[in-house]
């Protein structure tokens, strides 16, 4: 090969269209393969499945005035796949992952004390309970999903009446044995309040819509329901008296499912 100023070389493009990359390491001359330089970068690690690593990418700038990292947890949202046929040897394969959401619809009503209700007023789910008194409605959840966020919407041609100093909250329990009466309140034991969505006298002549961003809960782990769980979905007076009315809500629950 002739001398050549590195201005009169070619101009490449692709990298399909380049032998090798050259260059020298003390007074020895090497050749790069050019797919191994500046596109592909290993994560590897001895993990195993059981125990998986948490990568954590760090970029700090010149000036030294800080440093922004950017953290990818192994977890519902990430998955890391060897891409080689050897055990913990190859590149990693980051996949961002969704399950699919669903809706499901709810109604309380007479609400503040009316029927129907065990722990305050039910939210009834389907066909409405008649007679009131004698059932309780509840949500099977027959497949193992995260709940995502709980949104209720007072749905009545009246404002809402909430005096001074009371206050309402809503309230997930979950049934402890699924051959139990629904209309038993000792058969129902984990309890999960809903704290952004309380009615109190600052409500009072409006028509509330109040939405619960679940997955920030209980530290943002959030609420995991495993399958064929039966939940009751309760409104109860905590504080103060709330005078008793026919108004009623509409409530939409969220869910993701990975079970397909």
């Amino acid at each position: 090969m002739a001398n050549k100023k590195f201005s009169e070389f070619t101009l490449k493009t692709d990298q399909a269209n380049v032998d090798a990359l050259v260059g020298y390491t003390g007074t020895e001359n090497i050749q790069i393969d050019p797919t191994k330089v500046g596109l592909r970068y290993d994560l590897l690690s001895g993990q195993s499945a059981a125990n998986p690593l948490n990568y954590e990418f760090r970029l700090e700038d010149n000036a030294g005035g800080g440093i922004d990292k950017v953290t990818l947890v192994a977890g519902d949202n990430i998955v890391l796949t060897n891409l080689s046929s050897v055990p913990n040897v190859g590149g990693v394969k980051i996949d961002t992952k969704r399950g699919s959401v669903y809706n499901i619809n709810g109604t309380f009503q007479n609400l503040f004390g009316g029927d129907p209700g065990i722990f305050g007023d039910t939210c009834e789910f389907g066909i409405s309970s008649i007679p009131a008194a004698d059932n309780s409605s509840v949500l099977i959840v027959p497949q193992s999903a995260k709940l995502l966020s709980v949104t209720v919407k007072w749905i009545s041609s009246s404002p809402v009446n909430i005096p001074l100093g009371a206050t309402y909250k809503f309230v997930l329990r979950v049934m402890t044995s699924t051959s139990g009466a629904t209309t038993d309140t000792s058969n129902y034991g984990v309890v999960q309040t809903f704290n952004n969505m309380d009615l109190t006298n600052s409500d009072n002549g409006t028509y509330p819509f109040k939405s619960e961003d679940v997955t920030l809960l209980n530290g943002g782990a959030g609420i995991t329901i495993p399958a064929n769980t039966i939940i009751n979905f309760s409104g109860e007076v905590t504080q103060g008296t709330i005078p008793t009315s026919n108004g009623e809500m509409e409530v939409l629950f969220a869910f993701e499912t990975n079970t397909f």
